[in-house]
C-alpha cells in the first residue's frame, strides 16, 4: 500500500461521514437523555402529622418523600408505606428519604406505625 492510499484511508475514517444531511448541512449529534431525576417532596412529621399530607405523582416517574419528624409528641417515631412493604424509622430531626415510583393511578397511602397519622401520594 503506498503513502497517498494510506493517508487517505485514515483521513476518511477519522473525517466521518460527508453529506449525510439532507439539506446538506453537516449533520448534528444527537445524545440519549439521561433519566429524569426523582422528584424531591420534604415532608414534616409532626405531633398533628404529615405536612403536606398529600403528595402529587405521575405513573412512572420515581418520587422521592423525605420525612423528618420534628417532635417526640405523637407517633410518628414510625413510617410505613404497605402496598410498597416500607417501613422506616423516623429519627427525631433527621431526614429519611424514600423513593418509590408508581406503577399505576390511584393513591399511595402512607402512615406511622400506629395506623394514627395518614398520607397519601395521589398518583395521575
Amino acid at each position: 500500500m503506498n503513502r497517498t492510499v494510506l493517508i487517505t484511508t485514515a483521513v476518511a475514517l477519522f473525517a466521518g461521514p460527508v453529506g449525510c444531511g439532507d439539506d446538506g448541512e453537516t449533520p448534528t449529534r444527537t445524545t440519549a437523555q439521561a433519566p429524569s431525576e426523582p422528584s424531591r417532596v420534604e415532608i414534616t412529621v409532626d405531633a398533628d402529622g404529615y405536612e403536606p399530607s398529600e403528595v402529587p405523582a405521575e405513573v412512572g416517574k420515581p418520587v422521592t418523600l423525605v420525612f423528618t419528624r420534628t417532635t417526640d409528641r405523637g407517633c410518628g417515631h414510625e413510617l410505613a408505606i404497605p402496598s410498597e412493604d416500607i417501613e422506616r424509622e423516623l429519627p427525631l430531626g433527621q431526614p429519611v428519604a424514600v423513593t418509590i415510583t408508581p406503577r399505576e393511578t390511584g393513591e399511595i397511602r402512607f402512615t406511622c406505625g400506629m395506623d394514627m397519622y395518614d398520607g397519601k401520594v395521589v398518583v395521575r
